[in-house]
């Protein structure tokens, strides 16, 4: 019996929205979309489509304590079907990666994480026509109707029918001349990068076009995973899209709101503004003066702004950006030159997130560092030792359950207790609130990896 199972495409890097996404905190997984996040709104909707047992994460092992943050409170189950990439390797060997789990006369939706979708109900009956189009032995792609000529994303170029149209053409990211061009014709659509197909038939594909990944499927789930290290970085359209025989491709064209949100200036056009046109995201206050047109991501800060316009203010812990509207194609530059720099703000920013709560770094030197610490109810951190550094642990909220070595201690609001190197202990909170503690850290090394663990409820080394 043929089933829809759906492939939610969780990895990639989020440079840009740098500052605000960085590579082990992309853009999938910050809750700004009132207090949820895009990889969450995205698993909503494919469990409003079939059950939990049908959906499929594919992600990176470094967002393993995000996804589990953000699983954990719309349903708990899918962590079992969280399948994790060795590397990044772009979109093709990831959907593979999950055929592994998929029975062969099913079919797979795939859906990206990191997309923004509205008229969720009209997304559903999309699927549903999608679905049928799918069973005829076609892979159907959604495009969207442009609303404004944009260079960031590929075209379908497409014979009209009714609402599933021929694909005569994939074409690559524009110029802004040709992009004009197409906005102006009705017969040119956006690839939104959902896409659905029969496995069987998607795999046909990948044996006649991209043979060495194929035979890496065919000796099985172990050596493709071992040997994913060594796969071709492909995409789906590149691999596969623009090279098969386009009778066999369908274009559904999309009814409801979307936006990949792959940039601050379509962020700004996607959502409603303020009647002086000024858009603001962010636990923070705005006070506007004479300034207009500007898109302002606050953290939780007071800004003022006075006579400004048509700017993009992005104000993270560790970094602020300040930049004229249109310039967002540049900022992929300035990533760069931090990455050859060697700037970990590109990487991080001075919160993390792990399976037990979250923490943020206050203030660090020379030889110490100061962060505060959540740890949720009912969690612990890993029974773990530090060769280089010493903590000491002020609970400012709730109540610690200390283990030091062998002695356990509880430790309650405004008292401390004071952990030397080399001495093994867990901080667990044993309440029915989260638990806050500040923790400052001495030593001559103080980066995350000088820790062992010896034991640890999420199964970490």
């Amino acid at each position: 019996m043929t089933t829809l199972k759906i492939c939610i495409l969780a990895g990639g890097k989020g440079t840009r929205l740098w500052p605000l996404s960085r590579e082990n905190y992309p853009k999938q997984f910050i809750p700004i979309f009132e207090g949820q996040t895009l990889f969450q709104l995205t698993l909503k909707r494919a469990l409003k489509i079939t059950d939990y047992q049908n959906v499929y994460i594919i992600t990176s092992k470094n967002f393993e304590d995000l996804i589990k943050r953000d699983i954990s409170s719309i349903e708990p189950e899918v962590i079992k079907n969280v399948i994790y990439e060795p590397v990044g390797k772009n979109t093709l060997p990831a959907v593979i990666l999950g055929s592994f789990y998929i029975e062969k006369d099913d079919i797979i939706l795939v859906l990206p994480s990191d997309h923004f979708i509205e008229n969720e109900d009209i997304f559903i009956n999309d699927v549903k026509t999608a679905y049928e189009e799918a069973k005829k032995g076609n892979i159907v792609i959604f495009g969207i109707k442009p609303y404004q000529p944009e260079t960031g994303y590929g075209y379908i170029k497409v014979r009209k029918q009714k609402k599933i149209h021929e694909v005569l053409e994939f074409i690559e990211k524009p110029d802004i001349v040709r992009a004009k061009q197409y906005y102006k014709d009705s017969c040119f659509y956006w690839n939104a990068g959902i896409f659905m197909f029969p496995k069987a038939l998607f795999l046909s594909f990948v044996k006649e076009f991209e043979p060495d990944i194929f035979k890496s499927f065919k000796k099985g789930k172990k050596y493709f995973l071992e040997n994913f290290r060594d796969l071709k970085a492909q995409s789906i359209d590149y691999g596969i899209m623009e090279k098969i025989d386009k009778r066999f491709v369908k274009m559904l064209e999309a009814q409801f709101s979307w936006s990949d949100l792959g940039s601050f200036e379509s962020m700004y056009d996607f959502f409603d503004k303020s009647k002086k046109r000024n858009f603001i995201i962010g636990r923070g206050e705005l006070i506007e003066e004479e300034s207009y047109e500007n898109f302002i991501i606050n953290g939780d800060k007071l800004i003022v702004t006075l006579g400004i316009k048509n700017l993009i203010v992005v104000d993270t812990d560790d970094v602020l950006l300040v930049m004229q509207k249109g310039e967002g194609q540049k900022l992929k530059n300035v990533v760069e030159f931090l990455i050859q720099n060697n700037r970990k703000e590109v990487y991080y920013n001075k919160q993390g997130f792990r399976p037990w709560g979250t923490y943020t770094v206050l203030l660090e030197g020379e030889r110490y560092k100061i962060k505060k610490i959540t740890v949720y109810p009912g969690s612990s951190l890993s029974l773990q030792m530090h060769h280089h550094r010493s903590e000491h642990w002020v609970v400012i909220k709730g109540t610690a359950k200390v283990t030091i070595n062998d002695e356990v201690h509880f430790v309650h609001e405004n008292e401390s207790i004071y952990i030397p190197k080399s001495t093994k202990h867990r901080l667990e909170n044993p309440g029915k609130v989260n638990l806050e503690v500040i923790e400052v850290q001495n030593g001559e090394y103080l980066d995350e990896d000088d820790i062992i663990r010896f034991l640890d409820n999420y199964g970490r080394k």
